[in-house]
This record gives structure tokens, C-alpha cells and sequence, in this order.
């Protein structure tokens, strides 16, 4: 039996909130995004920004990018500006605030990762002694409907086969920026990869994205054919 499927991405951004002034710590410029009204994170020291999810790179590019140039407008009328900054190193301190305001412990790690590594992004800070390593990333969401709009499950072998080439991907650019390679968590609609830095560039990991969801789609080992959009 033939599909018309419908293959999407979208991505989600962190970034810091920092004043525009100079202090002696970097740390002592950053914003609580939700007091400002800026679409955060739960743990509470980073903005979350995001594209629609679409069957095209173009038009998930261009929401993206009306989505950062609106927030970017808003960060500056308020002396403030967005940095895609991977991590921070603050006072243990300091991060205590926000995990303790946030109820960190309130919130259910889903995170998995392919290779079994038990750490995770979920909360986003890594506490070591007198410090703690605050840490922002690059979710890229992945979904397939069919002509109906009904999402139609990865399998985990599909879902193993993306995460593992976007870590090719993105090899260095993990090593780099101390991030975990692996991981995902399933979502509602399909599934987010989440071991990119919130750094790298945005058309490359669109069209990293769309080429392995396409490639997997029409993989000649999947049971049922798929004519996919392009």
C-alpha cells in the first residue's frame, strides 16, 4: 500500500537574556526571560525560541527568523540582547536560585539517548563543588503525517538512525560545547533531537534535518513504500 507522507521539521532554540552593560561576572547579567514576558525555558535562565515545523526548509528558515528578529527587537528596547552562548559557568550559588524558584525537582527527566549515557539536558545545569555549568541547545523537532494529518510513530530503529547522523553531524561542534551525544526525546508528534549546541548554524542544521528524515522515510528496508514531498 502507497503513502503520501508528509515529512517536518522544526527547530527550537535557547539562548541567554543578558543586560547590555559590563560587569566584572558575566553571570551577573543574566535576565529572568519570564519577567520580561520572553518565551523561557522552565528552569527560568534561558529564552526559548522556535520556528514553525514544516515540510520545507525555506519556510521553517523564514519563521524562524521573523520568530529571532521580533525577540531580538524586544531584548534590545529593554537594554538587553539574546547571546546563543552553548554554556555558562556560574556559582553553584547562583544556579541554586534558579533550580530552587523553578522547583527543579518538580519536572520528569524524559530524555533517552541511543547509547545508553544515563546524564542528560534535561534541567540544563551540571553542578561540580563551588560551581555549576549552565548549558543552552538546539532542539530540532522531527514529524511525519500522512495525507489525512495523522502522525504516523517513528520506529526506534528510524529514530536511531537520525540521532546517531545529526552526532555526525555535529561531531565537534558537540565536543566543543561539552554537550551529550545521543540524546532525544519522544514527543506527541514524533520526536526531538537534542545534543546540538545552541550555536550551530541554523541553515545547516535544517538541511542536516530534512536529509536524514527524507533519507529514512525512503529507506528500502521500511515495510511500507512512501512517496515523500520534496
Amino acid at each position: 500500500m502507497d503513502y503520501e507522507l508528509f515529512t517536518e521539521v522544526g527547530i527550537e532554540k535557547e539562548f541567554f537574556l543578558l543586560k547590555k552593560q559590563d560587569t566584572p561576572n558575566i553571570w551577573d547579567r543574566i535576565v529572568e526571560p519570564k519577567e520580561y514576558e520572553f518565551p523561557a525555558d522552565v528552569f527560568g535562565f534561558l529564552v526559548e525560541l522556535r520556528s514553525e515545523p514544516w515540510m520545507h526548509l525555506n519556510t521553517v528558515k523564514m519563521t524562524w527568523d521573523m520568530s529571532k528578529s521580533y525577540w531580538e527587537h524586544r531584548a534590545d528596547k529593554f537594554g538587553m540582547e539574546l547571546v546563543d552562548m552553548p554554556y555558562m559557568v556560574v556559582p553553584k550559588e547562583k544556579a541554586q536560585y534558579f533550580f530552587d524558584k523553578y522547583n527543579g525537582n518538580s519536572y520528569t527527566d524524559f530524555t533517552k539517548n541511543i547509547y545508553g549515557t544515563k546524564d542528560s539536558h534535561h534541567l540544563g545545569m551540571f553542578f561540580e563543588n563551588d560551581s555549576c555549568l549552565l548549558t543552552a541547545g538546539m532542539h530540532v523537532h522531527f514529524s511525519m503525517r500522512d495525507k489525512h494529518c495523522s502522525v504516523i510513530q517513528f520506529s526506534q530503529e528510524q529514530i536511531e538512525d537520525i540521532v546517531k547522523n545529526m552526532d555526525d553531524a555535529f561531531k565537534h561542534e558537540i565536543i566543543d560545547t561539552k554537550r551529550i551525544p545521543g540524546e532525544y526525546e519522544l514527543k506527541q508528534h514524533g520526536f526531538e533531537y537534542r545534543s546540538a549546541p545552541c550555536n550551530v548554524d541554523v541553515y545547516k542544521t535544517l538541511k542536516v534535518a530534512f536529509t536524514n528524515l527524507r533519507r529514512v522515510c525512503k529507506d528500502p528496508l521500511n515495510k511500507e513504500l512512501f512517496n515523500t514531498i520534496s
